[in-house]
């Protein structure tokens, strides 16, 4: 029975909320059960009338516009009241079970009275609220928690405690207005206030250092994460907008440059990528095995908890001096590593910078060979010319021959001068020969040239792929 009491005033602090008023110390008369019935209907009215369980279901506009029918001083009374009410009912619950706890009857002396007093002036402002308003209102919009089911609740246990304050006190207790609650009930009551507010904050701590935790992993991600793409947006502009040389390939480069250029920075971005994460799942596989152990030693000790000795301490001072030994070198290895690293990644930076050398030497060389090959079009053009005009000049003197030889032989000054003009063109023509055969020679030099750097280029191509 004290059980099912202690479970009821435990529903009863969850749906309430302010403080709770003291009663006054006013010289009142008892109320009758009349006076006690009719106040409880009258209360029972109001809140009917405010219909929570519909209220709740309403949009925000409707709920302020039923909020808006009621006035505040009158819903903050009610509230006011129904606490004070509410406070009555947990000091009868405390002292009920305090009785069938310990079957004492000297502990409920001063109940009577001081409910009495408490309900009076409580019952009056209710009756005066419940006959004004018949509205339907949420009393939680004013700063009363809880609903309906609560309210009615809290009839079911003011009628309990009455009926069962009817049976205990009958031929026991003297007039109501002759007691007063004795001390020992009072610090009771105080202790157990005090300890529900001691668990209640406890509580708050602990969901509010988990909730701390919880977002200080949150915050401690996002960082990482920020960190992340702030080296990956440096990395991006360092290979793509080193110099001013890289801007003017940018922006003459066709789209497959560019696309092989993304391409490789890419490649290169998911093989770190994939080398981090399996490093990052190889130290939280062992961090699992070694939470494991852990797990493993805490269940053993556990159960060899009752005998543990002073040499199980001595053991475990021993094995805290290997670990930090065992940490140290570990972390002078670590040293060691990062001094490698280090090494390795200054080495690995060197390569680039030849590397990247390598490849503007690459791009002077293809400008060149494409100058070289622009010139070689150029003299192949400029060769057919001058055979073509060969070609004209050795036809006009085929002709000049068959004529000469069609007619008769002129005298000989005549033939002087005839002689002396073939010989002429005879070595126009020699000279222009040798001039053509040496632009061939130069056009096959070039030719060869060409194909030797278009050869090398192509490796040097291959070999940065």
């Amino acid at each position: 029975m004290s059980s099912s009491i202690t479970s009821k005033s435990s529903n009863f602090t969850g749906h309430t909320s302010g403080t709770l008023a003291t009663p006054t110390r006013k010289q009142i008369q008892p109320l009758t059960s009349n006076d006690i019935a009719s106040n409880e209907l009258a209360l029972e009215n109001f809140i009917n009338s405010l219909q929570l369980s519909t209220f709740f279901q309403l949009p925000e506009d409707e709920q302020k516009l039923r909020l808006d029918k009621f006035d505040v001083l009158e819903l903050y009374q009610a509230a006011q009241n129904i606490n004070r009410e509410f406070g009555m009912v947990k000091l009868e619950n405390f002292f009920l079970i305090d009785f069938l706890e310990k079957n004492d009857p000297k502990l409920l002396i001063g109940l009577e009275q001081r409910r009495a007093t408490a309900q009076t002036p409580a019952q009056i402002n209710v009756l005066k609220v419940g006959g004004k308003r018949t509205s339907n209102v949420s009393v939680g919009g004013v700063g009363v928690g809880g609903g309906s089911g609560s309210l009615v609740g809290f009839k079911a246990k003011s009628v309990l405690s009455k009926s069962l304050m009817s049976v205990l006190t009958t031929g026991s207790l003297k007039k109501a207005h002759e007691y007063k609650l004795n001390f020992r009930a009072k610090t009771d009551m105080a202790e157990k206030l005090a300890n529900e507010v001691e668990k209640r904050v406890q509580e708050m701590e602990k969901n509010a250092s988990q909730e701390i935790k919880l977002l200080r992993g949150h915050m401690e991600e996002m960082h990482f994460q920020l960190i992340e793409t702030q080296e990956t947006a440096k990395n991006f502009e360092l290979h793509f907008l080193r110099d001013e040389n890289d801007l003017a390939f940018l922006s003459n480069a066709t789209d497959k440059q560019l696309e092989r250029k993304f391409r490789k920075f890419v490649n290169n971005w998911i093989k770190n990528a994939r080398a981090l994460l399996a490093t990052m799942r190889l130290k939280i596989t062992a961090l699992q095995e070694h939470c494991q152990q852990l797990r493993n030693e805490l269940l053993t000790k556990a159960d060899l908890s009752g005998i543990l000795t002073a040499i199980d301490f001595e053991k475990l001072i021993i094995k805290r001096t290997e670990l930090l030994n065992a940490l140290e070198e570990k972390n002078s290895h670590m040293a060691g590593l990062k001094g490698v690293t280090g090494k390795a990644s200054l080495s690995m930076a060197e390569e680039k910078q030849i590397m990247m050398n390598i490849e503007e030497e690459s791009k002077q060389l293809n400008n060149k060979t494409l100058e070289v090959v622009k010139t070689i079009a150029k003299l192949e053009k400029e060769a057919e010319i001058v055979e073509a005009e060969n070609q004209k000049d050795v036809a006009t003197l085929e002709n000049l021959r068959l004529q000469l030889e069609r007619y008769e032989a002129p005298s000989i000054n005549e033939y002087v001068q005839k002689k002396e003009e073939v010989l002429a063109l005879e070595k126009e023509e020699k000279m222009l020969r040798r001039k053509i055969y040496i632009l061939n020679m130069k056009l096959d030099n070039t030719q060869k040239k060409c194909k030797r750097q278009m050869n090398s280029s192509i490796f040097i191509n291959i070999v940065e792929d």
